[in-house]
Protein backbone atom coordinates (compact mmCIF):
# COMPACT_ATOMS: atom_id res chain seq x y z
CA UNK A 1 0.00 0.00 0.00
CA UNK A 2 1.73 3.06 -0.69
CA UNK A 3 1.18 6.20 1.94
CA UNK A 4 -0.29 9.46 0.90
CA UNK A 5 1.16 12.65 2.22
CA UNK A 6 -1.95 14.52 4.33
CA UNK A 7 -2.32 17.93 5.15
CA UNK A 8 -3.63 18.11 8.27
CA UNK A 9 -5.62 21.42 9.52
CA UNK A 10 -6.58 21.07 13.87
CA UNK A 11 -6.70 24.52 14.80
CA UNK A 12 -10.29 23.37 15.62
CA UNK A 13 -9.65 20.54 17.00
CA UNK A 14 -10.23 19.71 21.06
CA UNK A 15 -7.47 17.99 23.35
CA UNK A 16 -9.04 15.34 25.20
CA UNK A 17 -7.25 13.37 28.08
CA UNK A 18 -7.85 9.75 29.18
CA UNK A 19 -6.39 7.63 32.00
CA UNK A 20 -9.62 4.93 30.71
CA UNK A 21 -10.66 3.39 27.43
CA UNK A 22 -13.31 1.13 26.75
CA UNK A 23 -14.38 -0.91 23.78
CA UNK A 24 -18.01 -2.02 22.76
CA UNK A 25 -17.43 -4.09 19.67
CA UNK A 26 -20.29 -5.35 17.09
CA UNK A 27 -20.18 -7.26 13.59
CA UNK A 28 -19.69 -3.66 11.93
CA UNK A 29 -17.94 -1.04 14.38
CA UNK A 30 -15.93 -0.93 16.56
CA UNK A 31 -17.10 2.43 19.91
CA UNK A 32 -14.13 3.20 22.07
CA UNK A 33 -15.08 5.10 25.02
CA UNK A 34 -12.95 7.92 26.26
CA UNK A 35 -13.48 8.53 30.62
CA UNK A 36 -11.18 9.84 33.22
CA UNK A 37 -11.49 7.21 36.11
CA UNK A 38 -12.24 9.18 39.43
CA UNK A 39 -9.12 9.54 41.58
CA UNK A 40 -11.63 9.48 44.69
CA UNK A 41 -13.46 6.56 43.79
CA UNK A 42 -11.52 4.06 41.55
CA UNK A 43 -14.76 2.51 40.62
CA UNK A 44 -16.32 5.35 38.71
CA UNK A 45 -15.38 6.57 34.98
CA UNK A 46 -16.56 9.43 34.13
CA UNK A 47 -16.68 8.86 30.27
CA UNK A 48 -16.70 11.96 27.80
CA UNK A 49 -16.38 10.96 24.46
CA UNK A 50 -17.05 8.11 22.04
CA UNK A 51 -15.59 7.24 18.77
CA UNK A 52 -17.12 5.17 16.71
CA UNK A 53 -14.67 3.08 13.84
CA UNK A 54 -15.68 1.00 10.87
CA UNK A 55 -14.39 -2.49 11.50
CA UNK A 56 -11.36 -1.50 8.81
CA UNK A 57 -11.02 1.79 10.23
CA UNK A 58 -9.95 -0.13 13.78
CA UNK A 59 -8.00 -2.30 12.17
CA UNK A 60 -5.91 0.33 10.76
CA UNK A 61 -5.68 2.71 13.75
CA UNK A 62 -4.54 -0.72 15.54
CA UNK A 63 -1.64 -0.89 13.31
CA UNK A 64 -0.50 2.75 13.05
CA UNK A 65 -0.77 2.26 17.52
CA UNK A 66 1.32 -1.13 17.29
CA UNK A 67 3.98 0.74 14.49
CA UNK A 68 4.41 3.69 17.29
CA UNK A 69 4.68 1.24 19.97
CA UNK A 70 7.56 -0.38 18.34
CA UNK A 71 9.17 2.60 17.50
CA UNK A 72 9.15 4.09 20.99
CA UNK A 73 10.41 0.22 21.88
CA UNK A 74 13.41 0.47 19.54
CA UNK A 75 14.48 3.98 21.10
CA UNK A 76 13.74 2.57 24.82
CA UNK A 77 11.53 4.70 25.74
CA UNK A 78 8.77 1.72 26.77
CA UNK A 79 9.56 -1.70 27.45
CA UNK A 80 6.64 -4.72 26.92
CA UNK A 81 8.09 -5.89 30.35
CA UNK A 82 5.22 -5.46 32.69
CA UNK A 83 6.57 -3.05 36.03
CA UNK A 84 6.86 -5.50 39.17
Amino acid sequence: MTETKLDIFDEDAQDLFSNLISFNINPEEVCLGLGIRDVKNNNLVRVHSYLHLTIPHFLRFAEAVNNQVNILMEKGVISRVPEQ
